[in-house]
């Protein structure tokens, strides 16, 4: 058996033969939830009986899912059971090791689906004890079965993939303003899905334009809050005062804006660290496993090249005194964040 790229996968959906045990996981949680569901119609079809097709979550036991298995299909050819979002990282020795035998000897007529469609995998690193433990689960369904590993996609195959919904959806999406869509609502295959979905009912069949786009896409936080820092290093008040208002307007939490406010700040000190010692933005990228969000490294370097080092680090640290005072005592939250903004941009005033 062996650990499939999407491409392959969606291939080996087309022949009919099918793996006993499958693990489908990764960053993109769309594209997790979205192949889950097709290899299972393919299994059973798009209405399975109750007696073909088995869904378990985290709450089942190892017995609950080697008892599902064991039993016989009634209409299907196969017995389809899913388990979701199941901890295989935290299963005692015991659990673990009589789990992993039984995916190397499930039942010629049952199909064993292990799959993350919310559970995050991205944050194990290489010499923890529960990613070790994970990691020995795709080994042996990776030998046993099939392995399907979702990274997040990047902006230009989000771009595509834009397009195509588009055009089956029978409208039509330049590239160019697929990318618009992108800048707006961010890079999360779901928000995209939906998004694309309201633009092209709205377009009826026409062309998706950029007066519809500006009119109709929602901008997620991170992309608003990107914008605000935006305001805050030009050291435009009204900007980004208009920027944090339209965030509270929304009911964004403060502890949401400020974290990803505090990020954007993280990645542009790590980026001046970086120029300043001679490192590249790519090993920085790789040593910090930014992965498909390195491109963030990029965008922080720009921003940050205006700036002293020590300018950011005083920087970082009213964004740190807001955080522990936003956590710690009774403010007012939206005078809280109205200061912190006011500290941010006498700061950057003074390199001007």
């Amino acid at each position: 058996m062996a650990k499939l790229n999407e491409q392959d996968f969606k291939r080996s959906l087309t022949g009919g033969q099918f793996s006993r045990v499958y693990l489908i996981y990764g960053e993109e949680k769309y594209l997790v939830r979205h192949y889950t569901a097709r290899l299972c119609e393919k299994v059973t079809g798009k209405k399975p009986s109750g007696f073909d097709f088995v869904k378990l979550n985290d709450s089942a036991d190892c017995q609950d899912i080697m008892a599902a298995c064991e039993q016989f299909p009634l209409f299907s050819a196969y017995k389809c059971v899913v388990v979701s979002d199941y901890r295989l990282d935290t299963l005692s020795d015991s659990d673990s090791k009589q789990l992993l035998a039984f995916c190397g000897d499930i039942s010629p007529s049952a199909v064993l689906i292990f799959t993350m469609p919310t559970l995050s995998t991205e944050t194990k690193k290489s010499g923890d004890k529960k990613s070790a433990k994970f990691q020995k689960f795709v080994t042996a369904i990776q030998k046993y079965g099939t392995v399907l590993e979702l990274p997040r996609k990047d902006e230009i195959a989000l771009e595509r993939q834009l397009v195509s919904w588009a055009d089956k959806s029978g409208c039509s999406l330049s590239m160019l303003k697929a990318a618009a869509i992108i800048k707006l609502c961010g890079t999360d295959m779901t928000t995209l899905h939906n998004e694309l979905a309201k633009l092209c009912a709205y377009a009826n069949g026409q062309e998706i334009t950029d007066d519809m786009i500006q009119l109709l896409a929602v901008r997620n936080t991170e992309v608003r809050v990107y914008a605000l820092s935006d305001q805050i290093m030009a050291n435009n008040y009204q900007g980004a005062y208009q920027q944090l208002v339209g965030l509270f307007e929304q009911n964004e939490k403060p502890e949401i804006i400020l974290s990803v406010l505090s990020s954007v700040f993280v990645d542009m000190y790590r980026a001046k660290v970086a120029a300043e010692s001679g490192q590249s933005l790519e090993t920085l990228a790789n040593d910090l496993q930014y992965g498909r969000r390195s491109f963030l490294l990029k965008n922080a370097s720009m921003r940050a090249s205006r700036y002293r080092i020590d300018t950011l680090r005083r920087m970082l640290q009213m964004i740190l005194e807001a955080d522990i005072a936003l956590k710690s005592k009774p403010y007012d939250r939206q005078i809280l964040l109205e200061t912190l903004l006011a500290r941010l941009m006498t700061e950057t005033k003074k390199q001007r």
